[in-house]
């Protein structure tokens, strides 16, 4: 299937007039074309398609579809039967009154597309220049990020339910490939125990004889599939269940399974630990109160005065991904588009130290955020000597106690964090009078930052107690009204779709829509309807301030 490009394509006539008839405001779909040109043409997916074959419908109107679907919360097969029924629809994706449309199926599988290679952001970097040409997006400004949880599209398991249902999954989808096969091997105990889907709650009857029973099936079905159905070996299902059976089970001395228990063989984390079969991607995750399985949305929108809030860029993640690992991605899309801002403000879950410094570097943004408050005991009481009370040489390398005292020792050891640690002799503390404000242990140790990381950190907590900081970071919580325009006006926190990336692609099409629905207000209002010229008679009777009807529908018949 190639594309057939429909280079200049304009709405047909009848269209515009319909429309311009039915909605004389005009709505946000036909804004789409009236204002943004589409958005879309099928130049821009030329590439996503073979050269040869049948040409195929047109992808920048697939394009649209999606994006409006997104916008008015429709299922598949309400945007296809909007694309037949709504005049609107029609004009902004420039088709024909008569045009049938297309079945709610091409959906899918121009989704399915979305998903390969980043197309789905390279979808929101076309819809940005297009919003970027009409001047509400402005260079170098500021803009904002935050995040929310996302839950996946599956049920939640138990241990023994996952287990139980990967190996359901696992004979269906041999069922489909190769039935033939498992004549001889499934047997009524394993009709019984995989013929319908697992409920077993978190309490089941017998739970020592099901563990048993189920990690045996499980070891017997991957042994058999690998001597005997090498080409079905691959299959998504089977590999989900060979990963589950590892994260659950540990072969003993005798080569039989064994239950993994947390203080025997040990549980894997939650960044790997797979929580459904049908969607080997979602992970459990916590921060908080809040508990969830499937994915994190990072958000990030433009905040600048007497514009719209942009949404610039959507990063998904698993749910166990940091803050901080996901904002050097989001600064590399950002700079990717040409989008990145002066000043970029998060919460404190986004910043450290040398994030800050690294963002400032690389791409010339400055974050503002609040730095992480001092968590060692001295700093918790008032009467215990803090870090700041100690003075640092950074030339001669030492660090200067109250006392007069001067340590004896300065290392950087090696670790993930790059800390610089000074120590006291025994001999210095002591005999120390204040030694019982200063450490509780035979002498003390400081930690800090190099000298780099240090004054920006000293300079940054410093400033955040300001109250002109605090007011140019009030600009932050707006994002908060976004995150919940995004979950309960267009039903983000709950995944449509199944895997990371069909998520993702959710994301981008909701983040499109939503800037469709803002910029809208911000866009010149639809020309006025131009009324006729007048006929010779009629401009006469202008001239002569003769009264004449201005339209058919008023009555011309004298009364009575």
């Amino acid at each position: 299937m190639c594309v057939r490009s429909r280079t200049g394509c304009v709405v047909p006539e009848l269209t515009v007039r319909v429309a311009r008839a039915c909605n004389p405001q005009g709505t946000t779909a036909m804004a789409i074309r009236d204002h943004l040109n589409g958005l879309w043409s099928d130049e821009d997916f030329e590439e996503w398609y073979p050269r040869d074959g049948k040409p195929g419908l047109s992808p920048a109107q697939l394009a649209t579809v999606s994006v409006l679907q997104f916008l008015l919360e429709l299922s598949d097969r309400q945007a296809a039967e909007s694309v037949r029924n709504r005049i609107d629809f029609k004009y902004a994706m420039g088709m024909e009154l008569e045009d049938p449309g297309f079945h709610h199926s091409v959906l899918t599988d121009f989704r399915a597309r979305l998903t390969e290679e980043g197309r789905a952001d390279k979808l929101l970097d076309l819809a940005l220049e297009k919003i970027r040409a009409v001047g509400l997006i402005r260079e170098r400004g500021r803009q904002r990020t935050d995040s929310t949880h996302v839950l996946a599209a599956v049920r939640d398991l138990t241990r023994l339910e996952l287990v139980t249902e990967a190996m359901r999954a696992a004979l269906e989808e041999l069922a489909r490939r190769a039935p033939h096969e498992l004549v001889g091997l499934v047997t009524e105990d394993w009709a019984k125990r995989y013929g319908r889907a697992a409920r077993l709650g978190k309490n089941p009857s017998k739970p020592k004889t099901r563990i048993k029973e189920t990690g045996e099936d499980v070891r017997l079905l991957l042994r058999y599939v690998h001597r005997y159905l090498p080409a079905l070996h691959n299959g998504e299902q089977v590999q989900a269940l060979r990963q589950i059976f590892v994260q659950n089970y540990v072969l003993d001395a005798q080569d039989r399974p064994k239950w993994r228990e947390p203080e025997d063989a040990g549980l894997p984390p939650s960044a790997v630990a797979i929580v459904s079969p049908y969607d080997i991607s979602a992970r459990y995750a916590r921060r908080g109160e809040t508990r969830w399985k499937g994915f994190l949305a990072h958000v990030t929108e433009t905040c600048d005065p007497d514009t719209p809030s942009v949404i610039t860029d959507v990063t998904t993640t698993k749910a166990p991904v940091h803050d901080t690992k996901a904002l050097p991605g989001i600064m590399g899309n950002l700079d990717d588009r040409n989008l990145l801002s002066k000043e970029h403000f998060v919460d404190g879950g986004y910043l450290s130290v040398a994030l800050k410094q690294q963002v400032a570097r690389d791409h010339g943004v400055g974050l503002v955020g609040p730095i992480r408050a001092r968590s060692t005991r001295q700093s918790r009481k008032g009467t215990v000597f803090h870090r700041e009370a100690f003075s640092i040489d950074w030339d001669k390398k030492t660090v200067t106690c109250p006392q007069g005292k001067v340590t004896s020792r300065w290392a950087a050891p090696p670790s993930l964090a790059p800390y610089i640690t000074a120590s006291f002799t025994v001999a210095d503390c002591r005999d120390c009078p204040v030694k019982s404000s200063c450490t509780r242990t035979d002498a003390r140790t400081l930690s800090f930052l190099p000298r780099d990381l240090f004054e920006i950190q000293s300079e940054a907590r410093t400033e955040q107690q300001t109250q002109e900081w605090r007011s140019r970071y009030s600009l932050r919580a707006a994002i908060e009204s976004t995150i919940s325009e995004f979950v309960n006006g267009h039903g983000m926190r709950q995944c449509r779709y199944r895997s990371e990336n069909k998520a993702h692609v959710q994301h981008v099409l909701t983040a499109i829509a939503v800037n469709l629905e803002r910029i809208d207000v911000h866009l010149p209002p639809t020309p006025v309807r131009q009324p006729r010229t007048p006929t010779a008679l009629q401009g006469f009777l202008d001239q002569q301030r003769i009264h004449r009807p201005r339209s058919w529908r008023v009555a011309t018949h004298p009364a009575g």
